[in-house]
């Protein structure tokens, strides 16, 4: 009796609190083959990696969907810079592409081990995680050098920088890391399932990262380590990104991206 109770509450509990997560939630495009990440132009194009697809989506502000580029071997991290050039990380070939705004596409560096997640930094750089060797790499856009900044790691797959210039990284394996300036790391991921490739910068405390394994949105102060969930009951969310104020989610398990206000 006491099972069947306890059963009743927990399933009471999760339609009530799941339902609502989902209801703040709106489905803005859909048929992805695991949309993987997004960005956004200076009109406001959102831009999609689809992974299993091997391209680049693009759906511009009225909704219609063009594909900008194919045959890139597991497109995954992607980042567009204030001059509308697109660079986006190919997880199955290890190498950056570049897009620039009138077309013209490029590899502008290569020799990675299963490049995922990828963001600017504060300086201009490319940051790219190294997932199967658990590296960030730093990539200065202007002359190609690149540098191993952080080392250590275990399967990253998102990255993002603060205001103090320390790195949170978030991990497959479980982990998402806060790396200072100085590379003292801090764990962060206890309450945690399994980090995913979305992760972005809320404040100069507070990042926002997919939680693969729990199907979940969640934020965190790295300095008090504290945790909300923002959004529950996804299917398979992987990609995040925060545009306008608005949070955008790309979903494996439906194949979409989805749409709900930061407040």
């Amino acid at each position: 009796m006491k099972k069947l109770l306890l059963s009743s509450i927990i399933f009471l509990f999760s339609t009530l609190f799941g339902g609502m997560s989902m209801a703040e939630l709106k489905t803005i495009a859909n048929s992805f083959n695991a949309p993987t990440g997004i960005a956004f132009d200076s009109a406001g194009a959102m831009y999609v990696t689809n992974w299993s697809s091997d391209s680049i989506v693009k759906i511009n502000a009225n909704g219609k969907k063009e594909t900008v580029y194919s045959n890139i071997s597991s497109p995954a991290g992607i980042v567009i810079d204030a001059q509308d050039n697109i660079y986006v990380a190919s997880y199955g070939d290890d190498y950056i592409l570049k897009i620039s705004a009138n077309g013209e596409t490029k590899k502008i560096s290569d020799g990675y081990h299963t490049p995922t997640g990828i963001a600017f930094s504060k300086s201009g750089k490319l940051l790219i995680t190294n997932r199967s060797t658990g590296e960030i790499v730093s990539l200065d856009l202007n002359n190609g050098k690149k540098e191993i900044i952080v080392k250590g790691l275990s399967t990253p797959v998102g990255v993002t920088e603060l205001p103090d210039n320390s790195l949170v990284v978030s991990q497959y394996s479980g982990r998402l890391t806060l790396i200072d300036p100085n590379g003292n790391k801090t764990e962060l991921g206890s309450s945690f399932t399994r980090p995913g490739v979305g992760i972005v910068t809320i404040s100069p405390s507070v990042v926002a990262v997919i939680d693969n394994g729990a199907n979940m949105v969640r934020e965190i102060d790295v300095k008090t380590k504290k945790v909300n969930t923002l959004v529950s009951s996804l299917s398979g969310a992987v990609a995040l990104a925060l545009h306008n104020n608005h949070y955008y989610i790309g979903t494996w398990g439906d194949g979409s991206v989805h749409k709900f206000n930061k407040n």
